[in-house]
C-alpha cells in the first residue's frame, strides 16, 4: 500500500510539471514541501513547517493531500482541507462528504493559479460528523523565482554589481596601549612635576635641619662662651673677695714670742701600742696591694 501510495504522488507531480511546462524559465525552479500537516491538523505556513525557505518568489501552485477515514456506513462525516487567505475568506476548500461510503483512503490533487505563499493565511484538515481521520498528509507544490530580486543571482535580468565592502580600518591610539601607557609613565609630565616638587620639598627640609643643627652648635657655643665669662667674671671677683696681699702686710703686735712649753719630767717617751698599730696598718695595705698585683 505505501509503495502503491508513493507512486500515486509521483505520477500526480509529473502530471503538475507538465502542466506547468509551457511557462518554464530558466529563472524558476520547482518543487514541493514537506508535510504540512505532520504535527496536525492546524498549521501555519512558515519555513519550518513547509521546509522551505519562504520568501519573495516562491508561488504556490497547488495542492496535493491524503489522509484515512474509519467510519460507519450511513453515519454522517465532512472533511474539508483549507487555506485561509490573509485578506480574508479562503484561497481554497476542498471537501468531501462521506455521509453514504465507509472508512477508505483517499488522495487529491487541488490546482491552484501561482500565488505568493505570502497569501496564505493558516491552514488546517476540518472535520464534522462521526468518524476518525488518521495519516493526514499535505504537501503543497510550487515554483520559485530566483530572479524575483534580481540580486539573488549575477545572471538574473537587472542584476546590479554590489560595491566592494570597505573594510574597516581601526584607529590605533597609542594612548589606550597598555604597554605604552606603562613605558611613558615615568616621563608624564604630572608625575614629573610631583617628583620635581617632592624632591624640593626634601631639600627644603634638608636644609632647615642644617639650620637648625647649626643654630644648636650656636647656642651650645654661646653657652659655652657665656659660662666661660661668667666663670671668669666669678673667679675675678672671689680674686678680688680673697685677695691675701691684705694678709702679708699684716704686723703681729708684741715683738717676738717666746717657747713656753715644759715637760714634766723633761723626757718624751714613744707610745709603743701606736707603734704597733701602725705595724698592723702597714701589713695590712701591703696584703690588699698584692692582690691587685
Amino acid at each position: 500500500m505505501k509503495l502503491l501510495h508513493k507512486k500515486n504522488v509521483i505520477r500526480l507531480l509529473a502530471l503538475w510539471v507538465l502542466l506547468q511546462q509551457p511557462s518554464y524559465s530558466s529563472s524558476y525552479t520547482f518543487g514541493y514541501t514537506g508535510n504540512a500537516a505532520v504535527d496536525g491538523l492546524i498549521w501555519g505556513m512558515t519555513s519550518d513547517t513547509l521546509g522551505v525557505s519562504v520568501e519573495d518568489g516562491l508561488d504556490i501552485s497547488g495542492v496535493i493531500y491524503n489522509y484515512k477515514i474509519t467510519k460507519e456506513a450511513g453515519d454522517e462525516y465532512i472533511v474539508t482541507v483549507q487555506n485561509k487567505d490573509v485578506d480574508g475568506g479562503y484561497i481554497f476548500q476542498d471537501t468531501q462528504d462521506w455521509t453514504d461510503g465507509t472508512g477508505m483512503k483517499i488522495q487529491r490533487l487541488v490546482p491552484l493559479p501561482y500565488t505568493p505563499v505570502s497569501q496564505f493565511g493558516e491552514g488546517s484538515i476540518q472535520t464534522t460528523g462521526i468518524g476518525t481521520l488518521e495519516d493526514a498528509k499535505v504537501v503543497y507544490m510550487y515554483r520559485f523565482d530566483k530572479c524575483f530580486d534580481p540580486q539573488n543571482d549575477e545572471s538574473c535580468p537587472g542584476y546590479v554589481e554590489p560595491m566592494p565592502v570597505i573594510p574597516k580600518i581601526e584607529i590605533y591610539d597609542a594612548l589606550d596601549d597598555d604597554a605604552v601607557i606603562d613605558a611613558t609613565e615615568e616621563t608624564d609630565s604630572d608625575l614629573y612635576e610631583k617628583e620635581e616638587e617632592e624632591r624640593e620639598e626634601r631639600e627644603e627640609d634638608e636644609e632647615d635641619e642644617g639650620r637648625l643643627e647649626m643654630a644648636l652648635a650656636a647656642s651650645e657655643n654661646a653657652l659655652t662662651i657665656a659660662n666661660t665669662v661668667s666663670q671668669s667674671a666669678l673667679l675675678q671677683t672671689i680674686n678680688n673677695a680673697t685677695n691675701v696681699r691684705s694678709y702679708y702686710a699684716a704686723t703681729v703686735p708684741g715683738g717676738v714670742y717666746r717657747e713656753s712649753i715644759s715637760l714634766d719630767g723633761g723626757e718624751v717617751v714613744d707610745n709603743r701600742r701606736a707603734l704597733q698599730s701602725l705595724a698592723q696598718d702597714n701589713l695590712m695595705n701591703q696584703m690588699i696591694e698584692e692582690q691587685y698585683k
